[in-house]
């Protein structure tokens, strides 16, 4: 099972030198990447829709909170070998075109280290401060995500879409990784599980509990069949919370064994000090 850590660019842990210590500790460490959560803006109202207990963010959003692609070129350009990736980007409040010129750039300055996690998102408000509807917000990410492998793998890339359209263009430089910059897929329910079995490199499945965790992955696995796809080839990601070292033991052999590929231990900490020696203790995790 791969290791991974996480974090959202905001506050203490968006400082330039907790940021490129998270990422020369990863790198240390032996992660296979650092995760990064994403919002563009947080609107003041919202209606209570987030995943959490009481449909209210968890943390405080008037925090100042760093663009995700800067951040990400942060930690890149301050380490040689750790991956990137976005978990997750609401790519339909992007405009596809620069979004794929933007990761496509990373992708060559840190030499394929790229992956991109996207979901529909959850505020309405934040879609309708972007100028972007909300209905139709699945259809539109789909959309996207065509469109932005296309512009990633096509020499004179074209697009004739319902919400992105684009005459034959010359969009390089194109990403190192062959075949475009990984896109992983978030979100659970039907939809997200048909998203990812027809789209998706992986599954960024957030929190949840093994017996959650395993149904979702069966259901991805019918449903990749189904497509004709080798359900084996979707990779799967989740995160963990447990504080206690045998609990973490006991949660990371069930992840494993319902096939989640890659856990993803969220970043804790304020200082440099702080944050390297903690992501240097994760692989820890793994021993029994």
């Amino acid at each position: 099972m791969k290791l991974a850590t996480g974090l959202m660019a905001r506050g203490r842990l968006g400082s330039p030198a907790v940021l490129a210590a998270i990422g020369r500790a990863a790198e240390e460490a032996g992660l296979v990447r650092v995760w990064f959560g994403d919002h563009i803006v947080y609107p003041v109202e919202y209606t209570p829709n987030y995943p959490s207990p009481t449909g209210r963010l968890t943390y405080n959003p008037a925090s100042p909170q760093l663009d995700v692609i800067l951040a990400m070129t942060w930690v890149c350009a301050a380490t040689t070998r750790i991956g990137v990736g976005t978990s997750v980007m609401v790519i339909a409040e992007r405009q596809p075109v620069w979004l794929a010129k933007q990761l496509a750039s990373l992708d060559q300055l840190s030499n394929g280290r790229v992956t991109l996690g996207v979901g529909v998102g959850w505020c309405a408000e934040e879609y309708e401060a972007l100028g972007v509807p909300f209905a139709r917000r699945g259809a539109r990410t789909e959309e996207y995500i065509r469109a932005l492998r296309v512009l990633w793998t096509e020499e004179k890339p074209a697009f004739q879409g319902e919400f992105v359209s684009f005459p034959p263009l010359y969009c390089n430089p194109k990403p190192v990784q062959p075949g475009g910059i990984p896109i992983w897929v978030g979100g659970f329910g039907p939809a997200a599980f048909d998203r990812v079995a027809r789209l998706g490199a992986g599954w960024v499945a957030g929190r949840a509990d093994p017996a959650k965790l395993a149904a979702g992955i069966a259901e991805i696995r019918k449903r990749a069949a189904d497509f004709g796809r080798d359900p084996k080839e979707i990779e799967v990601t989740t995160q963990i919370w447990q504080t206690d070292r045998a609990e973490l033991q006991a949660m990371l052999r069930e992840l494993r064994d319902v096939g989640v590929t890659e856990v993803c231990v969220p970043v804790q900490g304020k200082t440099p000090e702080d944050v390297t020696e903690y992501v240097l203790g994760i692989p820890e995790l793994l021993t029994d």
